[in-house]
Order: C-alpha cells, then sequence, then structure tokens
C-alpha cells in the first residue's frame, strides 16, 4: 500500500479555516447529520430558534454580542438558545470561557481538506474486501430470508452498509475508538452539520448515510447518498400487513438476519482494526492540526472522518464492479425487534 502524504500546507489551511462575516456562514445549506446505533436523535429541534446558526456561529469563533446583534436577540433569549445546547451536550466552554460546538461542522474548504486524506485511506482500504468478496457472498447466501434475493440486487447494502457502516460501526466503537457516542441529554449520538452544495438530493460531500424512523416496533431504513427526503413513511398497521403478506419491495430484516449481518461484517472486521491502528498516528496528527482539535473530541472527529473514508471504499467497489450501480443509490429497509 502506498504512503500517504500530508502536505504541511494543507494541514495550516485546515488550522486557519475561517469566516469573514455571519453572512458568509448563513448563506450556506448545512443539513444535520446523527450516528447513533439505537437510532438516537436530539431531544431539541435545531432547526428551530436558530440553534442550528448558533452551533455554526460558534464553530467560527463569532462573539455572543456578534450573534445577539445579528438575530436581533435579547440577552434573555440567547441564553435560553445557549442553555438548549448546553444541556444537550452540543457545546461547551474553551480554555477562553467561550462556547464551542462539541459536535463536527464541515463547511465545503473543511469537506476537501478532509477529503484529500480520505480519498487516499479509503480505496486503499477498498481492498480489505476485495479479498474476501467469495467469503462474504458465501455468508450472505446462508440467510434464509434472503434466500430469493441476488446478492447484486443488495450489493451495496451488504457491501456499504453492513461491512463497513452500521452494522460495523459497534466494532469500531468498541475496539478502535474504545468508547461509544458521547451522552448528549438523554440520548448517545454523533452529531455533524455538513454543508450541501449538491443540488440533486444527494448527500454532503457524497456520503453514505443511514435515515431511521421508528414506528410502533419497526424502523424503517435507508441507506445511500441520493436521498431525497426522509426514509418511506407508513403507519405500523400498514407495516404488520406489509410483513404478513411478504409482498412489499420493502426488505424486513429480523433480529436473526441483524444477528446474521453482524457475522458478515465480523468478516472484515480484524483486518478493518488492523488497518487502522496502523494509521492511528495519521489520523491524531489530523485531528490536533485542525479546526476541531479544541472543540469536539478526537472520537467524534473520528467517527466523522470514518464516514469520508467509506464512501471512497464505497465508491471504489462500485467503480470495480463488486457493488452493482442501481439507478438510485438507496436502499429502503425494516429492522424488526
Amino acid at each position: 500500500m502506498k504512503k500517504i502524504i500530508i502536505a504541511l500546507s494543507i494541514l495550516l489551511l485546515t488550522a486557519c479555516s475561517s469566516k469573514k462575516n455571519i453572512s458568509d456562514v448563513l448563506q450556506n445549506k448545512y443539513e444535520i447529520r446523527t450516528i447513533s446505533h439505537d437510532f438516537s436523535i436530539p431531544v431539541i429541534d435545531l432547526e428551530k430558534d436558530n440553534l442550528k446558526e448558533i452551533l455554526l456561529l460558534l464553530h467560527y469563533n463569532f462573539k455572543a454580542e456578534k450573534i445577539k446583534e445579528h438575530f436581533n436577540m435579547k440577552d434573555s433569549v440567547y441564553n435560553v438558545r445557549i442553555n438548549d445546547l448546553f444541556g444537550e451536550g452540543l457545546i461547551k466552554k474553551n480554555s477562553g470561557g467561550d462556547f464551542v460546538p462539541t459536535c463536527v461542522i464541515v463547511d465545503a474548504d473543511e469537506g476537501k481538506i478532509i477529503k484529500n486524506t480520505a480519498d487516499s485511506l479509503g480505496r486503499e482500504m477498498s481492498g480489505i474486501a476485495i479479498d474476501r468478496f467469495e467469503k462474504i457472498k458465501s455468508a450472505y447466501s446462508k440467510i434464509p430470508s434472503f434466500k430469493k434475493i441476488p446478492f447484486e440486487n443488495v450489493s451495496l447494502f451488504i457491501l456499504g452498509n453492513v461491512l463497513h457502516n452500521y452494522w460495523q460501526m459497534k466494532f469500531i466503537e468498541e475496539r478502535f475508538i474504545k468508547s461509544f457516542p458521547p451522552q448528549r441529554g438523554g440520548s448517545r449520538y454523533y452529531l455533524a452539520l455538513l454543508q450541501n452544495q449538491n443540488e440533486n438530493n444527494s448527500e454532503p460531500f457524497g456520503l453514505f448515510s443511514n435515515k431511521f424512523k421508528t414506528i410502533g416496533n419497526y424502523t424503517v431504513g435507508q441507506f445511500g447518498n441520493g436521498f431525497n427526503g426522509d426514509p418511506p413513511s407508513y403507519t405500523e398497521k400498514e407495516l404488520d400487513n406489509l410483513f404478513r403478506t411478504k409482498n412489499s419491495k420493502l426488505q424486513f430484516v429480523s433480529g436473526t438476519d441483524q444477528k446474521k449481518f453482524e457475522d458478515i461484517a465480523l468478516i472484515i472486521t480484524q483486518d478493518l482494526l488492523n488497518y487502522l491502528e496502523r494509521n492511528r498516528p495519521l489520523f491524531v496528527k489530523l485531528y490536533l492540526n485542525s479546526v476541531y482539535k479544541d472543540q469536539t473530541s478526537f472520537r467524534e472527529w473520528f467517527v466523522w472522518f470514518y464516514q469520508f473514508m467509506i464512501a471512497k471504499t464505497t465508491n471504489v467497489l462500485i467503480e470495480k464492479g463488486f457493488i452493482q450501480k442501481r439507478s438510485l443509490n438507496n436502499v429502503s429497509y425494516v429492522l424488526m425487534e
């Protein structure tokens, strides 16, 4: 594997990234993404009361007076907003006594810098899945409820989501990060605000994400990078009927199937961990030279950096034909308790 080289100029650019004024920041479109194994999301609605905008401005070190002035916000109102964010665990005080986000915020410039290294790593990492491809297909063929579904039809879901993303994340947390999502309010989740410059409903920076909606005893999931809104909406009764009649394009994933997915993920887990461990010094160096080192934790930074890595891994697997590309890079499924 070739050596990954980091240009000093890139590191300095990352560390010095800034915005000139509030209008420059707020004219861009940012989308909220969370990662949590139990589908946790913020208790507060970041799309309301300028909470998302305040997070963005704190990331760029705008002072409270400037923020209040821009929104024509009274001190008492601003304090309530800050308390909401602080109570949710999305901001903290830095060594200078100013509030900064504890989540990850990635604008277009910062995203390009992250991708510069993450893409190289992700391309290298694709070799792990390629080396284990036949073993992965064999393990998939032994899942009874998927017997009638050719591997090619679900290759994006298996190689993208099961192997590297949702079903792999808990092993990354346990064995590499050696920690779980931060406690935020009454939940545990990682959160990022990602600038989206795309005009075709695709995910920010081309990331492959999971979106979930819990409905009764079901959780409807959607995985991909070509989203056109939230996961499909159903009532619990409709899902009961669809499961009973088995006439839906939705794939229902039982608890037993989910355990088998974990077994598939484990086929590459040790090789993946070895790869990540070899690159730990690089990850630490990148983090310490980034705009995030004085804001969010290494574990949260790494979780989102890893998302950039596996986006490239997934795209390489598409390019090489291991994942069969569909008209839309989306897969809908239903997790059952």
